[in-house]
């Protein structure tokens, strides 16, 4: 009888503190399911403005002359639900001019397109960057502004983004990896910049997919590395970066460049041995051994900075700036990784060996659904390939063309349409698309939506939505993705403060450890100025 009463009691009890409970729910103001809804299907980018930014063509020639003519400075603008209105005009400048909007090094009217692209002869250069000034973003010399009435309404600049994760830690630094959407370049290490007549062989054309080399990749933003591997025995040099099968750059430039990047940022880099097309054997033992060779060289030059595997890719960021280490390697060959502990599962690329931008839209829409909430990394791969016919009937042409095809779409199809949802997109001549700010700013919204989902749905247990899963340590976690295919336009987002250009040289020389990382008085090449944050 006495535990019949209790058991009464107890329950009469949680009655009552569930209708606290509830009654507290809803008289907390709290995010509504329509508040989360919306941060998903509103623009990327804010819709009161037209956004506007600079890309550099990847076309590439020499003139008649004997010059040549690289790098061209483009005009992009997307209206992003503003109308344009008549009068207005957009510029390219050498100053910002949201100080001062006069004096374009040129300048071109919109005539009621609220979106546009224009090429314009204005030749960017190859900035080299001190690896001890990668602290914060800085424009690099040059800006674009939509005026309207006289009165800059937009602007942004050519900038460099070295420690992206870092600035926003308070943001992406709780977050998994894997919740991230990293910008990545294809075939990394097939990099050179045109040298004129002997970059316009067949061949060359054909060969060469980025024109920054691994330093410079990722002071302007790249996270991800897609880097094919060749093994030359009878080199000075026996480790090169390939494309297929054929050699490019040393090895040793990659883990140079990369060396000197970590040592003064800490920023979480992922790199990808995708493919060892030359020189490992297919006799088992002494494709053993080349691969050993080549992970003890990784170790000896990089090991201080590799994450274990055991971390799984939804360790946050936090987690791996705990332990000071943020190099991510993946490794393609399951026997060599299953012995080290310092090497990652391969990274499925979702390549579509389309030759027009059609049939790539078709083929990255599709697997954008097929990946949708995947438990681990994926990389798209956004570029043209071209075939064994092309390069027969079109010498001419060559990856600078397709990559100049598909561009503007690349940039299009992931701030409007994918950027919810993709882990990793890798593209060719990375400048002539605007997919590093995409993807940093679609991480960024991706977080806070999440979160307001999160913060809506776990105070509400009334609510039935789909939600992400958040679990602790190693689990496989989850998080809320909005709703898809949606109609997305976008605007823009203004960034943060100073760094610096150094003089030009031809290779990254300097050794700093990021303990040691302090604001540098800072040296001046091109125009250097502080981001405003509006």
């Amino acid at each position: 009888m006495e535990i019949r009463v209790w058991d009464m009691a107890m329950n009469s009890y949680t009655v009552f503190a569930s209708m606290l409970l509830v009654g507290y729910v809803i008289a907390t103001p709290l995010p509504s399911i329509d508040e989360t809804e919306e941060c998903w299907t509103t623009p990327l980018y804010p819709p009161e403005r037209p956004r506007v930014f600079l890309t550099l063509s990847a076309l590439a020639k020499s003139t008649a002359g004997g010059n040549i003519q690289q790098r061209q400075i483009e005009i992009n603008w997307h209206g992003n639900r503003v109308v344009a209105q008549p009068g207005d005009w957009i510029g390219l400048y050498e100053h910002d001019p949201l100080n001062n909007p006069t004096l374009p090094l040129r300048q071109i009217t919109v005539d009621g397109r609220n979106n546009g692209y224009h090429k314009t002869d204005v030749q960017f250069g190859f900035p080299t960057i001190d690896p001890q000034l990668l602290i914060e973003d800085s424009c690099l010399g040059y800006w674009i502004g939509y005026i309207r009435n006289g009165v800059t309404i937009s602007s942004n600049c050519l900038k460099i983004r070295p420690s992206w994760m870092w600035q926003n830690r308070e943001i992406l630094g709780p977050v998994s990896i894997r919740q991230l959407f990293l910008p990545g370049t294809h075939n990394s290490g097939s990099y050179r910049p045109y040298n004129g007549h002997s970059s316009d062989t067949v061949f060359m054309r054909y060969l060469i997919c980025q024109d920054e080399d691994i330093f410079h990749q990722l002071a302007y933003g790249i996270r991800y590395l897609d880097v094919r591997v060749g093994y030359y025995p009878e080199r000075e040099d026996k480790f090169w970066l390939n494309h297929n099968y054929a050699r490019v750059n040393p090895l040793r430039f990659l883990i140079e460049d990369l060396k000197n990047f970590l040592e003064a940022t800490r920023e979480v880099v992922i790199l990808d041995f995708h493919r060892f097309p030359v020189g490992f054997s297919q006799n088992t033992q002494r494709n053993r051994e080349t691969h050993a060779q080549l992970i003890q060289l990784l170790l000896e030059k990089l090991g201080d900075f590799m994450v274990p595997s055991s971390y799984g890719s939804m360790a946050s960021l936090n987690d791996l700036w705990a332990i000071n280490r943020t190099l991510i390697v993946v490794y393609a060959d399951d026997w060599t990784r299953s012995s080290h502990p310092f090497l990652w599962p391969s990274i499925p690329q979702e390549w579509g060996d389309k030759r027009n931008v059609d049939d790539l839209h078709k083929y990255l829409a599709g697997i954008d659904q097929k990946r949708y909430d995947y438990d681990y990394f994926w990389a798209a791969m956004a570029e043209l390939t071209p075939s064994t016919m092309d390069v027969l009937f079109r010498p001419n042409d060559g990856l600078r063309k397709l990559a100049d095809n598909v561009a503007r779409n690349v940039t299009a199809w992931y701030r409007d349409l994918w950027w919810k949802t993709t882990s990793m997109t890798a593209v060719d001549f990375f400048h002539s698309t605007d997919i590093i700010d995409v993807a940093i700013d679609a991480s960024l919204k991706r977080v806070r939506c999440s979160n307001l989902a999160a913060t809506t749905l776990t105070t509400t247990p009334i609510i039935q939505h789909a939600m992400a899963e958040e679990r602790t340590g190693q689990d496989r976690r989850r998080f809320y993705l909005g709703p898809r295919n949606l109609d997305i336009t976008g605007s823009t987002l203004e960034l943060t403060s100073s760094l610096s250009v150094t003089s030009m040289s031809p290779r990254m020389t300097a050794r700093r450890r990021r303990t040691k990382i302090t604001t540098a008085v800072l040296t001046q090449n091109l125009p250097v100025t502080t981001i405003n944050t509006v």
